[in-house]
């Protein structure tokens, strides 16, 4: 089982991101992972990679990026032959439209300075193919970890304009970890918007 090693909360948590995830990819015609060029920034020591490849992507198709270089050594220790480097998002080094589908997992409110935020967000769209997909997941709210800066629908738009979509998402962890992660007590409560904690956003690269 993909999250049997998390306690019970935190295994509602990630199973509800991903439910919502592989949704909004199915709602834009992406039914399989397999053949798919994927990117990952900030994927710290690989637990998306390894969802990933458990939903169907050929790890050969993956690329990771962490600016750690420790928890980038360790996802590629773990994930070949996925190809993990240790760098920047806001100076990938990949060429022009390389991948159909970008993702960035609490990746943008660990980039605190706002000029390092847009560099990443143009950066994410250029080794996208036109018509290809950048998926965010991040959190709106967190007053819980001063060092990093909550992404809000505003600054979403801010970096992506006209162009993304974004939606609630994750009811918040501490009610999720108060109530144990039982679904019959937590579902009832992630379909009120305003205890959604996380945004799950899309924005689909324009053909040339």
């Amino acid at each position: 089982m993909l999250y049997s090693h998390l306690s019970d909360a935190d295994r509602y948590i990630h199973e509800t991101r991903d439910q919502a995830f592989l949704s909004l990819l199915e709602r834009h015609g992406i039914v399989s992972l397999a053949e798919l060029r994927v990117l990952e920034l900030g994927c710290g020591d690989g637990a998306l990679i390894r969802s990933l490849a458990h939903y169907g992507a050929g790890l050969s198709q993956v690329n990771g990026i962490d600016i750690d270089q420790a928890r980038a050594s360790s996802a590629h220790a773990a994930y070949s032959p996925a190809a993990i480097a240790a760098g920047d998002a806001s100076h990938l080094p990949y060429r022009d439209a390389s991948f159909d589908l970008a993702l960035a997992f609490t990746s943008f409110s660990s980039m605190t300075d706002e000029a390092v935020r847009t560099r990443a967000a143009t950066e994410a769209l250029r080794v996208l193919r036109p018509g290809g997909l950048l998926v965010v997941y991040d959190f709106r709210m967190n007053p819980t970890n001063p060092v990093t800066r909550p992404l809000r629908e505003a600054d979403l738009r801010d970096l992506f304009g006209r162009h993304v979509a974004i939606e609630r998402v994750t009811l918040a962890p501490p009610i999720v970890r108060v109530l144990g992660g039982r679904l019959v007590l937590c579902r009832p409560l992630e379909r009120i918007p305003w205890l959604r904690t996380h945004l799950l956003a899309t924005v689909t690269k324009e053909s040339q």
